[in-house]
């Protein structure tokens, strides 16, 4: 089978490898179909986030086909179209038994894509803990999305706005912005999308639940949006890593600001604001207890229409073509910016049409 392997800041290699096979009783093998380039993705290849170990396959937002069971598998046949939850935990460190499998003590080594083989690869090796079946009404393209929405409802969890009336605030129109923005809809805040690129501007505009609008600027969507050129900032999620210097000068007493993304940014703040002003500053990251599930129903049942955030879809043997589109340019080592309207982008690993 193939699978696209890291060997290197800007060094990714498709290369040939063994198959796979159950080993375990409880042992699922998937041919993966579709998987989502995630911004850790990103990270890891630029070297923003250097967490992956040299000589692993990337990938960790897919869906496929069950190929291979063990005997004692139970929840899942060959045959069946699933979806996989990446982030297996061991649910017996102290950071489990209170809930925070997200941070799992002994995660090292089991995480996809970054210390095991992830699932941009024909086939992908789990237990039957980790699947969920899709249901007929829903794409293997839809399923993709599952994980990503799975970290974004494990930061609404840590949201808890003085009123449903905040003035709130996306920044960034990737995927995990427009999630974000679809799950805050849901909790009945109204947030407003801003982003910089004309080009993720425009494709976003068309992603958005009623209510919500996008602009370029904080300053266009004061004026328009809240009607007012000094709106307070109640609420901020930052999916970029590095505005909080930029406005924490701004942020309203008893704000929160929520910070998703994985660059390496240094800030400045004055700490007798935070405590003067109330201020809430915290980080999100990975799926909480029970948050996949909850992701997995969202998408499941209609309520976020998540396959309108997949703008681009590449078979593997096209990657350079597929990070490139989301401004990851292998060719010339560099982060260069998107050349046309964009959001999720897919990697299509088998040859599967839903």
């Amino acid at each position: 089978m193939q699978a696209l392997k890291y060997r290197n800041q800007w060094d990714l290699s498709l290369e040939e490898v063994n198959n796979l096979h159950v080993t375990t009783p409880y042992d699922v093998i998937v041919a993966v179909a579709y998987c989502g380039i995630c911004g850790t993705d990103v990270g890891i290849v630029s070297g923003e986030y250097p967490v992956a170990v040299k000589g692993v396959t990337l990938g960790h937002e897919a869906t496929g086909i069950v190929a291979e069971i063990g005997e004692k598998v139970e929840k899942v046949k060959v045959g069946e179209r699933v979806v996989i939850n990446p982030t297996p935990y061991c649910g017996k460190c102290r950071m489990c038994q209170t809930l925070r499998i997200n941070h799992c003590q002994n995660k090292s080594g089991t995480e996809s894509g970054v210390s095991y083989d992830g699932t941009f690869a024909g086939l992908y090796k789990t237990t039957q803990d980790f699947v969920h079946v899709l249901p007929d009404n829903v794409s293997l393209k839809a399923g993709t999305l599952t994980e990503p929405l799975s970290c974004i409802l494990t930061g609404l969890r840590k949201i808890q706005p003085a009123t449903m009336t905040a003035y709130s605030y996306v920044f960034g129109a990737g995927p995990m912005g427009l999630l974000y923005v679809w799950a805050l809809s849901l909790k009945g805040i109204v947030p407003v999308l801003i982003e910089n690129s004309p080009l993720r501007l425009e494709y976003a505009k068309n992603c958005l639940p009623n209510g919500v609008k996008a602009y370029a600027s904080l300053e266009a969507a004061k004026s328009d949006f809240f009607k007012d050129p000094n709106a307070p900032v109640d609420l901020v999620v930052d999916t970029t890593s590095g505005l909080l210097e930029v406005l924490y000068p701004q942020m309203a007493c008893g704000s929160t600001y929520v910070s998703i993304g994985l660059k390496n940014k240094k800030a400045s703040i004055n700490t007798m604001e935070l405590a003067d002003k109330s201020l809430t500053i915290m980080g999100s990251i990975d799926s909480m207890h029970g948050s996949f599930i909850e992701a997995f129903h969202l998408i499941t049942k209609g309520v976020i229409p998540v396959e309108k955030l997949v703008s681009h879809t590449y078979p593997i043997n096209e990657f350079t073509k597929a990070f490139a589109a989301i401004g990851c340019n292998l060719n010339q080592n560099q982060m260069t910016g998107t050349t046309e309207p964009n959001c999720k982008v897919l990697i299509q690993i088998g040859d599967y049409h839903d």
